[in-house]
């Protein structure tokens, strides 16, 4: 799943207003920074099934990072390390950091086809296989972004900028989820790779920047 993590992270600014929706959609692509993290040390990989060119999906070696008790683990980490200066708010801030980086394995085991361990590589492995109707999939992954944009929305009532501008943001992502229709010639490993270390950081650093101002006003009030 592409935009839907994204939605997910920046309707959380509903449930933890004081957080940068930047630290939420990071939290919410953390499996998939990992993901490129342990690629590039040749612990996890992609591999491409004879349907790609039809199908459009790969299929992935990924225990480390997108494994049920891995993601709980490293949930537990992030949520302790963003919520730590947040005082009184420690808790829930601490609360829906973790859930988000939870939420990327409940979500891709929505359209993986099977192969997310619950534990290491030799657990047992789920998936439901949305992928194998893309079009489907694609269409459930605009309906979360409109859910998340409009509770974000709300969230930014005081900073037309943020609002403005994560939302355009997010639309822009979208966009280029759909694109995955057209693909039919993989693109090459290493490109992966750099995709995946880079889309979550650049991602997250332009979200952090453009939610600054909503923060500013929250923290304000």
């Amino acid at each position: 799943m592409g935009v839907g993590h994204v939605a997910v992270a920046i309707g959380a600014a509903k449930a933890a207003p004081r957080v940068n929706a930047g630290w939420l959609v990071f939290a919410a692509l953390l499996a998939d920074f990992l993901l490129g993290i342990f690629a590039y040390f040749g612990l996890e990989h992609a591999t491409v099934p004879p349907d790609f060119a039809s199908k459009h999906y790969f299929l992935f070696t990924f225990p480390y990072s997108h494994g049920l008790l891995p993601l709980i683990l490293w949930g537990v980490l992030l949520g302790l390390l963003i919520s730590w200066p947040y005082g009184s708010a420690r808790q829930r801030v601490f609360l829906v950091i973790a859930a988000l980086v939870l939420s990327h394995f409940v979500l891709d085991a929505l359209v993986h086809v099977a192969g997310l361990p619950l534990a290491g590589e030799s657990s047992p492995k789920i998936g439901l296989g949305l992928y194998r109707n893309l079009p489907l999939e694609l269409t459930l992954e605009t309906v979360m972004t409109l859910v998340g944009a409009a509770l974000y929305w709300k969230a930014a009532a005081g900073s037309a900028i943020s609002r403005y501008g994560v939302i355009l943001v997010t639309l822009i992502v979208l966009a280029l989820t759909w694109t995955q229709l057209g693909l039919v010639i993989p693109p090459p490993p290493r490109a992966m790779i750099a995709d995946w270390i880079a889309f979550p950081v650049i991602l997250s650093a332009i979200i952090y920047g453009l939610d600054w101002k909503r923060v500013h006003a929250e923290s304000a009030t």
